[in-house]
């Protein structure tokens, strides 16, 4: 069996996943940010990428209230799930961390500088995020392979048959 696809979550995409978040748009409509991590989940339980993440993340999801209020078990349950990859925040990610916020990336924060080294670290195809400051990062981290990171939303699940019924 081929080996899945890596890609790398950022901590507000667990959010969104966890507490199912839908934001309005400007202009109207709303972007169901659950759906869309629902969709990698859904590949990721099928065995067809793998999702790996910060240790960081195991804390940060915290930050939002919504999250703080669920049960325990059920938010450390989540986590353990076999396709999630939990990368520790070792000297290497750490160093790497501090290169990112020392080359001056605009908008870049240290929690934001370790889910990035994080996705490097973890050799991820491309990171997923809503973090309108890096998103914007989109091609401009290095990978020690070679080539750069991908630094996206989750894609959109296909459309299904049933969709215009």
């Amino acid at each position: 069996m081929a080996k899945p696809r890596r890609v790398a979550w950022d901590a507000c995409t667990w959010i969104a996943t966890i507490i199912q978040e839908k934001v309005p748009l400007k202009g109207g409509g709303v972007e169901d940010r659950a759906i869309l991590c629902n969709h990698v989940i859904d590949l990721a339980a099928r065995k067809q990428v793998e999702i790996a993440t910060s240790g960081l993340s195991l804390a940060e999801v915290c930050k939002d209230d919504q999250v703080k209020r669920a049960d325990g078990d059920v938010l450390a349950d989540f986590f353990r799930n076999e396709y999630i990859l939990i990368v520790p925040v070792d000297r290497y990610v750490g160093t790497l961390a501090r290169e990112l916020m020392q080359a001056g990336h605009p908008g870049l924060r240290p929690p934001d500088a370790v889910h990035l080294a994080t996705a490097v670290v973890a050799d991820a195809s491309e990171f997923h995020t809503f973090d309108s400051a890096l998103l914007k990062l989109d091609d401009r981290i290095l990978k020690p392979a070679g080539g750069t990171l991908r630094i996206r939303k989750p894609p959109s699940p296909p459309p299904s048959l049933l969709d215009g019924l």
